[in-house]
């Protein structure tokens, strides 16, 4: 049991994800500079109830710690911070005698379980898909496309691209599972809707750039 700072969002934070935030309340001020200073990681957790910004936000039981990257003086007292998500945790008991909020956590591990060699191999590659096709709609060159290789970081590296896409609740049953062949099945679905909409958009892109003037000529 270990005690954890905690940064309540609006969104879902995965383990190797990376993180962009923009400080500015007083109390997470605080709060990174005690990270810098102790080396410390602090918490993400999903907004279950309550204001973001102000007053006590209720947060989900189910987090991911955050190791700080950079710190960036942003102007006027702001702060841009730069971190990318480590490992899940889960809340045992939330303390509010610090100026932010806080929580006795606990670190669960992954439940073994037996993922079969075809839907490992079909989830990589549609992720390989979903980022090509977004290379396609950025315009940019496709480079070696990576996964990871075990069924849990693979399923967190889907949850992670699903960011701002996917509804943050549905992404915290995703951060919530610990059996690792469902995790996996329920990321697959998530996968599944990601690449219909990009492939729509990834249509519609390349069919402007084909009409554009510059292209005819």
């Amino acid at each position: 049991m270990s005690r954890l700072r905690l940064f309540p969002l609006p969104s879902v934070l995965f383990p190797g994800m990376p993180l962009t935030l923009n400080v500015f309340e007083e109390r997470y001020r605080t709060l990174v500079a005690e990270c810098v200073e102790s080396g410390e990681p602090f918490g993400v957790v999903l907004i279950r109830e309550g204001p973001e910004v102000g007053g006590d936000a209720v947060p989900y039981s189910t987090g991911t710690t955050a190791r700080i990257v950079s710190v960036q003086p942003a102007g006027e007292g702001r702060l841009t911070l730069t971190a990318r998500g480590v490992r899940r945790f889960r809340i045992t008991a939330l303390h509010h005698d610090r100026p932010y909020l806080s929580a006795d956590v606990e670190y669960p591990v992954d439940e073994a379980a037996d993922v079969p060699e075809m839907l490992l191999a079909e989830t990589r590659a549609r992720l390989q898909q979903l980022q090509r096709l977004r290379h396609t709609i950025a315009n940019e060159y496709q480079r070696q496309i990576e996964t990871p290789e075990t069924p849990g970081a693979l399923a967190d590296a889907i949850g992670g691209a699903a960011h701002g896409l996917v509804q943050p609740r549905e992404l915290q049953r995703l951060l919530d599972t610990l059996e690792v062949k469902r995790r996996l099945e329920r990321a697959a679905e998530v996968l599944a809707s990601l690449i219909t909409a990009t492939h729509q958009q990834a249509a519609a892109v390349v069919a402007q750039r084909w009409a554009s003037p510059d292209r005819r000529n």
